[in-house]
């Protein structure tokens, strides 16, 4: 029976030996009393922080303290431990001679009868090259102009770049291990595009491919932003969802030039058509026109002759403009000062307004730089513009012009309304020849502004909202072209 006995306990002795070597080339293993102090090392813990046992025990882990961690994120592990239960984390500690390193830490209470911890045995796992690779790897992001999130395959976000932080408003430790549901909760104006981007991953997730498209994204600080984004599927050999890689690209201004070249195109299809339709329609127009005032002195009573001329007036017109868009112009660019255009062009078209019930204000900034640039057409281009604001005003309402300089150095003109607004579908389509939302107009006006402002060297957006008003933003470059 003792022989019995004693075999099984050197099975055991064995056993325990076999472990305590496995753990001892695995692990960093530290034991602590209930207040902390080191009790017991093991040769790797040794090895990594390059101190010799004799220098640890006794000791407490501040003598390994890197000083990386906020005194919270101990005080919360501690709290945890105190409790009884295992506390895991990633921990930057520092050896004896100053080089840190990284540890994948699990502490383990042992426990009395009564449920009280006696002792702590900590179980770590080196990952400084692991972590070497994360900061390089973050680097990169952070450096990258364009949005970088990195995902688990649960939907949890991993990682994020400035890029993403800011369009959606959050900071730094807010975002780890949520969803985008969950942070689309943090930003009201983040909510809509980033269900979209939601929707375009599980899409990704569903067909297994890497996926991109393209959608208006919102921020509260600046007007809304189009983003090209690329959806990533990343999966395990098994088949499960590993991660997943969101790229995002803002590709605003790219589409603007494209927009601004397709107008381009049809601004000179339409001056080409212009020029061979007005001189063909003109001159049996003045015939029509001739013929209708020598019926009326004929035919003096008859009420509907008004009405033919006040409608071949108004073809007349039309074909004035069209006139206007084919000839070649001749332009005179100088200096000109805007805010002095601009403080003589208020005061008349305020007038306008205030008979339909509309304010019209302006503000400028002080020593504002000159544009290179004909008057006259910059004239044009401000009278068409204000007056469409005006005018589209149903009610009461106000107009706001401002004059300011950007942060490249262009001249910024900006009116704004609060009038009636244009879907988005109609609003990408204004400046379109012929294309107008005014009983009666053209859509000339607006496509001749296009062409001028292009002509100097400048560019015209609108921005505009169904319900709530339209925003045109005209930047022209202020320096002389050399000779």
């Amino acid at each position: 029976m003792l022989r019995e006995t004693l075999a099984q306990l050197e099975h055991t002795v064995k056993e325990l030996a076999d472990i305590d070597m496995a753990l001892d080339e695995a692990s960093i293993v530290a034991v602590t009393d209930q207040g902390g102090t080191i009790t017991f090392v093991n040769d790797k813990f040794c090895e990594i922080s390059q101190y010799d046992k004799d220098e640890l025990l006794g000791q407490n882990h501040r003598i390994i303290n890197s000083g990386y961690h906020s005194k919270s994120f101990f005080r919360e592990m501690w709290r945890t431990i105190a409790q009884g239960k295992v506390w895991r984390g990633e921990i930057r500690n520092r050896t004896k001679y100053g080089a840190y390193y990284w540890v994948d830490t699990t502490i383990v209470p042992c426990l009395t009868d009564e449920g009280k911890p006696y002792k702590y045995v900590s179980l770590r796992i080196d990952i400084s090259k692991r972590k070497e690779i994360e900061g390089t790897l973050d680097t990169l992001i952070a450096t990258l102009p364009d949005l970088v999130i990195f995902k688990d395959g649960q939907g949890n976000w991993l990682s994020a770049n400035q890029v993403a932080l800011a369009l959606i408003g959050i900071g730094e430790e807010a975002y780890r291990g949520r969803t985008s549901q969950e942070l689309a909760e943090f930003s009201c104006s983040a909510r809509e595009w980033m269900a979209s981007l939601s929707r375009l991953e599980e899409e990704a997730w569903q067909t297994s491919a890497t996926l991109e498209r393209e959608f208006e994204v919102s921020t509260v600080e600046r007007e809304p932003r189009v983003f090209s984004f690329k959806c990533v599927p990343v999966f395990h050999d098994q088949g499960d969802r590993s991660g997943m890689i969101l790229l995002g690209q803002d590709v605003t201004e790219q589409r603007r030039t494209e927009a601004f070249l397709r107008r381009a195109d049809q601004i000179t299809a339409a001056g080409q058509l212009a020029s061979g339709v007005a001189h063909e329609v003109r001159n049996p127009l003045s015939a029509l026109k001739w013929s209708v005032l020598m019926l009326q002195e004929k035919y003096e009573r008859e009420a509907l002759f008004p009405m033919m001329l006040a409608e071949i007036d108004r073809i007349d017109h039309t074909v004035e403009q069209l006139l206007t868009l084919s000839r070649d112009k001749v332009s005179v660019f100088s200096q000109v000062n805007v805010d002095e255009v601009l403080r003589g062009l208020v005061p008349i078209l305020r007038a306008q307004a205030e008979e339909q019930g509309v304010s019209l204000r302006l503000t400028m900034a002080s020593d504002l730089p000159p544009v290179w640039g004909d008057g006259n057409q910059i004239k044009q281009v401000l009278v068409n513009l204000m007056k469409n604001a005006i005018e589209a005003i149903a009610e009461s309402g106000q107009v706001e012009v401002s004059l300011s300089l950007s942060e490249d150095g262009r001249l910024v003109i900006k009116i704004e309304d609060n009038g009636v607004g244009m879907p988005r579908e109609v609003a990408a389509r204004a400046g379109e020849p012929f294309f107008t939302t005014k009983p009666g107009g053209t859509g000339l006006g607006l496509m001749m502004c296009h062409q001028i402002v292009r002509e100097h060297g400048g560019s015209l957006n609108i921005l505009s909202r169904e319900g709530r008003g339209t925003t045109i933003s005209v930047l022209l470059p202020v320096s002389q072209p050399s000779a």
